[in-house]
């Protein structure tokens, strides 16, 4: 009898001791065994009108758990969309398109190739999928500053270095067909030139949340990743600044109204989303005012290339400013 207790005492952990060692770690044959594609890529709604909504999917099936990538690039556009899991089985839970990119510029209506390709194994599936119409960024959770389809708004003004060039230009944009380019040299001086956008000549005039911590500033910059024979450091840096106007008056007062800033080099070739969250912003050093962020009253952003007077050549194009809510415009 003392046995038999004995042995129903043990039971139940040599069970669960069992059960654990069986559910640990991937199996061998995720580990070891041969990749064998059981049900090859197949695209479930293989044309869509992004424009209104729509959304495709990609379904295929594996012998195994395997690190895949789904890598769809636009013939035209050149407009790049990535999408990765690690699986058995690609379906709609984990591979659903709404038409958005992940390498700029964006999508435009155009047939798009598709990779199908898979981490340390050399099998690589092809297919097409066409975009009837392209994905619409600008609703009702943004606003748009501008995006240069109408032309440059005169209402907006700054000031460029002698031999420096800010001009409209067609075709190669980041999104539509137009753009602003930035470039030039100054020996002389940091700045470039900078561009003041006034809240009062946005192209939509609608109100932006009142909370800093779902805002969300996003600007498409188009660099040359030109390095310094100097310093061996990016030639372009690229700097935001944000002026409120917290009386009402419309005007920023320096001393005694907030200014919020945020800098980076321009480090990379092609097109590039920035977005950055208004409650991630810092004030200058010389800030005068209360500290508190109030978007809701902003009076104005300014963009400004800066390169230092001994880099040289210094790039940074811009496209598409627009306010988001809730997170950035490219997820």
């Amino acid at each position: 009898m003392k046995n038999l207790k004995f042995l129903l005492l043990i039971l139940p952990f040599f069970f669960a001791s069992c059960e654990k060692e069986k559910i640990e770690g991937p199996s061998l044959n995720d580990l070891y065994g041969e990749l064998n594609i059981l049900e090859s890529l197949s695209i479930v709604g293989d044309s869509a009108d992004f424009s209104i909504g729509e959304s495709i999917y990609f379904t295929a099936s594996f012998s195994k758990q395997v690190d895949w990538t789904i890598r769809i690039k636009g013939i035209n556009s050149g407009s790049v969309k990535i999408i990765s899991g690690k699986s058995n089985e690609i379906n709609q839970s984990n591979s659903t398109w709404n038409g958005s990119s992940t390498l700029l510029p964006f999508f435009i209506a155009e047939d798009c190739d598709l990779e199908l390709t898979f981490e340390m194994h050399d099998d690589t599936i092809y297919n097409q999928v066409n975009v009837q119409s392209a994905k619409i960024y600008n609703n009702e959770n943004t606003v748009l500053i501008t995006d240069f389809e109408n032309g440059f708004n005169p209402n907006f003004t700054g000031f460029f270095q002698a031999g420096c060039t800010k001009s409209l230009v067609t075709n190669g944009a980041g999104e539509g067909n137009k753009y602003l380019a930035q470039y030039g040299t100054c020996d002389w001086d940091w700045l470039i030139g900078y561009v003041d956008y006034f809240s009062d000549y946005w192209y939509d005039q609608e109100d932006l949340v009142n909370d800093p911590t779902k805002l969300y500033f996003n600007i498409m910059i188009n660099g040359a990743s030109t390095i310094s024979d100097v310093s061996d450091l990016p030639n372009s840096l690229f700097k935001l600044e944000f002026y409120e106007d917290e009386n009402g008056d419309d005007y920023h007062d320096a001393s005694s109204e907030d200014r919020y800033d945020y800098e980076f080099d321009v480090d990379w070739t092609g097109w590039r989303m920035v977005s950055i969250c208004y409650n991630d912003l810092i004030p200058p050093s010389s800030n005068a005012g209360d500290g508190i962020k109030h978007p809701d009253k902003i009076f104005k952003v300014r963009t400004l290339l800066l390169a230092n007077p001994e880099s040289g050549f210094a790039k940074a194009d811009v496209d598409f400013l627009i306010w988001s809510f809730n997170a950035p415009i490219l997820d």
